[in-house]
């Protein structure tokens, strides 16, 4: 995340701030890693669009690092686990299995 991100992911109950490293429910700060932070903004910058481990890694490491697919998992599991209080039928990270990962948030009216 560079100095270009833009403003911030409001989803519910949760905001996600890139440029000042914050996440927050209801007013109240979640602290997270600055990775648990990138893998949470990639995945919230397309709701409901699948991501693969590799894409999550090139999005919140970078380009030129070698971080394996297993550190993914371990980052989803540190976000749910955190994030477990918001977690509900409208805000939720699915695995898709084989594949990778996504966040499903729905609002009134979706299937």
């Amino acid at each position: 995340m560079n100095s270009q991100d833009p403003v911030a992911i409001q989803l519910g109950r949760l905001s996600i701030h890139p440029s000042c490293l914050e996440v927050r429910s209801d007013g109240r700060r979640i602290r997270l890693t600055r990775k648990e932070l990138a893998v949470l903004w990639t995945l919230a910058s397309e709701t409901g669009k699948t991501f693969q481990r590799e894409s999550l890694i090139r999005q919140a490491w970078g380009q030129n690092v070698f971080v394996g697919s297993r550190t993914v998992d371990v980052h989803i599991a540190r976000l749910r686990k955190k994030l477990g209080f918001l977690c509900t039928d409208t805000l939720r990270i699915e695995t898709v299995w084989g594949i990778g990962y996504r966040l499903r948030y729905l609002t009134k009216g979706d299937p």
